[in-house]
């Protein structure tokens, strides 16, 4: 028999005064049962929601990018920083610290502004050689410096310098700057820059990122004159006027002309010896003049007589002396 029928059955039985009492119980128990159950299962969907929106307001740190990474350049860690943001907001494979990238390859160009993910970087252990460091269109040269002229070793790759020449000695010196705002790429063998470096790195030589005609302009300068580099500051790109080598040079006196200048007059001049004059006298002149004195010049050509003859079209014109 069914159990609840059976129970409907026996209160049937029973007085109404305590049927009614039990039907009550039971009300109130399914009552608190069912109370019981609403305000667990509202706790647990408060819980939740409380949940959701501390995951919501939290914080998470992510990698910024401050200025342009080209596409294949090692990442310096003076291009990144560190920011706070929702959690919400922070891409699934963002990088959580600079030095996760710092010293890596960017595996394509990273803007200014862009959270730096892990997609952004080159794998580990691959090279993009160096020439993958060079702009289209632009050049690589390499030249000796020492000590002095290379800023006691505190350039590093990613610097910026002025180049300028010396030529002469002593109160000849010349000095004057040859190219401006020129990007060092490598320091001897290091083209990365070290993350973090403090110490001045000395080397014998540097690489420098030029156009085909600062090129040839540098390769001339390095032929002809002792290079010095000064280090700008790395937000400091302000152009300064720049002078071709050649120019540093003094220009050498023209000897011929020098000679010339320093030649008589022709009237100051001694006429030639005559065969058999006594020593220091002058030749008599034509026409019994002093001697030593200028001869008097010959008359002008007495004037001609021009007869034009004419053949056809054609005209010629024939001078002849007068009579």
């Amino acid at each position: 028999m069914n159990p609840l029928r059976s129970l409907f059955l026996s209160l049937s039985r029973m007085p109404p005064a305590l049927m009614l009492l039990i039907i009550i119980v039971l009300a109130v128990m399914v009552t608190m049962m069912v109370t019981g159950r609403m305000s667990q299962q509202e706790a647990e969907l408060e819980l939740k929601k409380r949940d959701l929106e501390a995951k919501m307001s939290a914080k998470g740190k992510v990698v910024y990018a401050i200025k342009d990474i080209p596409e294949g350049q090692t990442i310096p860690s003076d291009a990144l920083e560190e920011k706070e943001i929702e959690q919400s907001k922070i891409p699934q494979d963002a990088l959580t610290s600079s030095s996760l990238a710092a010293g890596r390859v960017a595996k394509y160009g990273i803007s200014q502004g862009q959270i730096v993910s892990q997609h952004d970087l080159a794998p580990q252990g691959i090279s993009l050689g160096f020439e993958s460091r060079l702009r289209e269109g632009m050049r690589a040269v390499t030249f000796a410096i020492d000590t002095n002229s290379g800023v006691a070793g505190f350039i590093t790759p990613e610097s910026h310098v002025d180049v300028y020449a010396m030529v002469g000695t002593g109160a000849e010196t010349n000095v004057a700057p040859v190219l401006s705002d020129v990007e060092i790429i490598a320091v001897g063998q290091m083209y990365q820059k070290q993350p973090g470096g403090t110490a001045a790195v000395p080397a014998n030589s540097v690489t420098v990122l030029v156009s085909p005609e600062d090129a040839a302009k540098l390769i001339k300068s390095i032929s002809a004159a002792k290079l010095y580099l000064t280090l700008r500051n790395d937000k400091d790109h302000t152009p300064v006027a720049t002078v071709d080598v050649i120019s540093l040079f003094a220009k050498a006196p023209d000897k011929e002309a020098d000679d010339l200048a320093a030649l008589p007059p022709p009237s100051a001049l001694p006429p030639p010896p005559v065969p058999g004059a006594p020593d220091g006298e002058l030749p008599p002149l034509p026409g019994g003049g002093e001697p030593g004195a200028l001869p008097d010049a010959a008359p002008p050509p007495p004037p001609l007589h021009e007869i034009e003859i004419w053949s056809g079209s054609k005209k010629d014109v024939l001078s002849v002396p007068k009579s």
